[in-house]
């Protein structure tokens, strides 16, 4: 098993692009199995396979085939966090396209990229690791256009790459795309990615600062060892995401993680635990974060956690901490 995962930073910007489009981000995110409230916490972790959903289904319901490549103009090199600012703390460009090689994995699995440099030419390439429509249309466009953010970071606003290539079909509107790109574009590819003038990688990045870099190495490196890609933590991770679906059960989780029912539990018994514990274990917690919540609403929280009812809830949670609810607000 192998889940898949990404930081809840990919969706900066995703509420307010919704609601511009006349659409519900809550309902949008809930309908994958996401928690609008992912959105607290920039550094959560979740699914990415339902990160690509999500994008998807926006486009579907918005009525929006750019939907994706419009999200990544909401976002730039602030949302990779720690790995970001590593690649501010490098040399030159290539260095810093080195660094996000190294480290993306720890912003989001959903995708990684391969630098191809032949004499004055240099080819990104984008690689989707999850399935979405039309060769993963909406997060291939959301990541190219970050990844455009990025670059322009380093070589000015104006720097447009020599030709962009997607793997998907034209779109009806060829408009975003080219006040995005502001390049020639190419659709039913064999990769997708940017194609520019290779002198950009030599140049130099103004914020290095030596400590620095080496203090974010260390800590990303650490990150990197403690991230636990274990059976339990990707099963804690995708019983978060499915919660307020109110369908949070063996058989959903199981067949998220391409597994049997029996066979997730003997892995799980390998571990130490069942599937009925970690449940549990991560109602508690999610319970203890939105109880923090100034004014929240007993019977909402309740929903959130897939409890049809209040009653039900609260004789779980005095089970767990020995209070009702109520008295643990108090």
């Amino acid at each position: 098993m192998n889940v898949l995962l990404a930081r809840a930073a990919s969706l900066i910007g995703f509420p307010e692009l919704v609601r511009e489009l006349g659409g519900n981000p809550e309902r949008l995110m809930s309908q994958v199995g996401l928690d609008i409230h992912l959105l607290d916490d920039l550094d959560q972790m979740m699914n990415s396979v339902a990160l690509s959903a999500l994008l998807d289904l926006s486009a579907i319901e918005l009525n929006c085939s750019c939907f994706g490549l419009l999200l990544s103009q909401r976002q730039g090199i602030s949302i990779l966090g720690p790995v970001g600012l590593i690649m501010r703390q490098q040399v030159t460009f290539l260095d810093a396209i080195s660094a996000l090689q190294k480290y993306l994995h720890l912003h989001s699995e959903a995708g990684s990229f391969n630098l191809e440099v032949s004499g004055d030419i240099a080819i990104i390439k984008y690689f989707s690791n999850v399935r979405g429509d039309d060769y993963s249309r909406q997060i291939t466009d959301l990541s190219l256009g970050v990844g455009c953010n990025v670059i322009r970071l380093y070589s000015g606003k104006g720097w447009k790459p020599r030709a962009v290539y997607f793997q998907h079909k034209m779109p009806p509107d060829l408009s975003p795309y080219t006040m995005v790109f502001k390049s020639p574009i190419s659709f039913q590819q064999e990769f997708s990615g940017l194609v520019f003038d290779s002198n950009i990688l030599s140049s130099s990045v103004d914020s290095f600062e030596p400590e620095m870099q080496r203090f974010l190495g260390s800590y990303l490196d650490n990150l990197e060892r403690e991230r636990r890609q274990d059976c339990v933590h990707q099963v804690r991770i995708i019983i978060r995401s499915l919660l307020a679906k109110g369908n949070c059960s063996l058989k959903e989780v199981a067949s998220l993680t391409g597994f049997k029912e029996r066979s997730l539990q003997r892995r799980l018994k390998v571990e130490g635990f069942n599937f009925q514990t970690i449940l549990d274990q991560t109602r508690q917690e999610v319970a203890k974060e939105l109880l923090s919540e100034p004014d929240i609403n007993l019977t909402q929280l309740a929903q959130r956690l897939g409890y049809a009812e209040l009653s039900v809830f609260s004789r779980a949670f005095k089970g767990w901490f020995g209070v009702s609810p109520s008295k643990y607000v108090n």
